[in-house]
């Protein structure tokens, strides 16, 4: 009986997804303070949403009340009301991150907004599904998450350029001999910018409220 030698080329079939990680490693050497600042955020998602699901009684009946409270309000006002509530959230952590660029410190305290924003909403994830199951997964898919993507992308550019601008402070305050003048109109420019994009987050927000928010009951 012969013996049939079959080549195969096992070597071709890895290519696309070495390819894959080598470009998924490249970018992330290319923007690491932006990926250690996205890896803060979503740990703080993790802890949120890890406390949720131990939370005792007493405190998922608070999370009840402030849940109860947010929903109707979306249901029964105004979108202009809507609008600047959604608004209002990220503009406080996007502000909070503006303040800390502006100090010699700041840099050390940015992460920890980040770690509270993501921990805010996976506390909100988490109990969404553990009070209401499916019908509270679908509705943080529908109607919070979207908004809150692209809120989140505006309160991470923000904490860049607050990190950057507040080690370009201690730069300037440590070498004050070598180091080129902060420019603080470019700085108070990107978070105009910054700023107009959470705005888009907040319309996108309070548009997915009022197409989807009124096919979800809770009680």
């Amino acid at each position: 009986m012969g013996v049939i030698a079959i080549h195969y080329h096992g070597r071709n079939r890895k290519m696309p997804l070495s390819g894959f990680g080598k470009d998924l490693l490249q970018a992330i050497r290319e923007n690491r303070a932006f990926s250690l600042l996205s890896l803060v955020l979503l740990v703080g998602m993790v802890l949120g949403s890890l406390y949720a699901r131990s939370a005792d009684a007493s405190i998922l009946q608070r999370l009840d009340f402030l849940f109860a409270g947010n929903w109707e309000a979306r249901q029964t006002q105004p979108f202009l009301m809507v609008f600047s509530a959604a608004f209002a959230s990220s503009f406080l952590f996007i502000f909070a991150c503006f303040l800390c660029g502006l100090s010699m410190w700041g840099a050390f305290f940015i992460p920890v907004i980040l770690a509270f924003r993501g921990f805010g909403l996976g506390l909100t994830s988490g109990y969404l599904y553990v009070s209401y199951g499916w019908q509270g997964i679908l509705y943080n898919l529908a109607v919070i998450l979207p908004g809150a993507f692209f809120c989140c992308l505006a309160i991470l550019f923000a904490a860049g350029e607050g990190i950057r601008y507040s080690r370009m402070l201690a730069a300037q305050n440590t070498h004050s001999a070598s180091t080129a003048a902060v420019p603080v109109s470019r700085y108070f420019l990107r978070f105009g910018t910054i700023l107009a994009w959470a705005c888009a987050a907040a319309v996108l927000d309070t548009l997915l409220s009022a197409f989807f928010g009124g096919c979800f009951t809770f009680s």
